[in-house]
């Protein structure tokens, strides 16, 4: 418990130097940082999966960007929701992105807090943290859409690759 405590905070203290602040309060992510976020994501998880014993999960390009067209599909939707309003699944909507393999998780929400924020809320919730831990999975994509006024609507996927299958990852 301690070493996530000091994960969680080495974390959170270097995303905020890194999420640009407007001047209106608004704290907006660019393209830029989208890299360095889902790395920090994929970081926070894997010390949960590390305090489980479960082995390191891989940042999935294809499940980054099956998050990312949900987080917009929702937002259009006004809900965070796991259906998407072509009536989509999370394994579905993986599989058009390119991921081989099944979904064990699908976490989603709708708020104002960076990733560390929403990440910290998601673990409050027992079926979510085990759902992180989970040893069968092996990958995790990260997606998000911004509305203009600060809002943030995150998809977090996990899923299992098929084994001796290659699956898009980022570097």
């Amino acid at each position: 418990m301690f070493r996530l405590g000091i994960v969680m905070l080495v974390a959170a203290l270097g995303l905020s130097g890194c999420i640009a602040r407007e001047d209106s309060g608004i704290t907006r992510i660019t393209e830029r940082q989208a890299d360095s976020i889902r790395l920090n994501q994929l970081d926070l998880v894997n010390a949960v999966r590390a305090a489980a014993g479960a082995p390191a999960l891989t940042l999935s390009a294809s499940l980054s960007a099956a998050a990312d067209t949900h987080a917009r599909d929702m937002a259009s939707q006004l809900r965070a929701w796991n259906f998407g309003s072509d009536r989509s699944s999370p394994q579905s909507r993986a599989e058009r992105a390119g991921f081989d393999g099944l979904i064990t998780s699908e976490d989603v929400a709708e708020t104002f807090m960076d990733n560390v924020g929403i990440f910290q809320a998601w673990i409050s919730n027992p079926r979510v943290r085990e759902a992180m831990a989970n040893p069968s999975a092996t990958h995790m994509g990260l997606g998000w859409y911004q509305e203009p006024n600060g809002k943030i609507w995150w998809v977090m996927d996990i899923g299992a690759a098929n084994s001796g299958v290659q699956v898009a990852t980022a570097e």
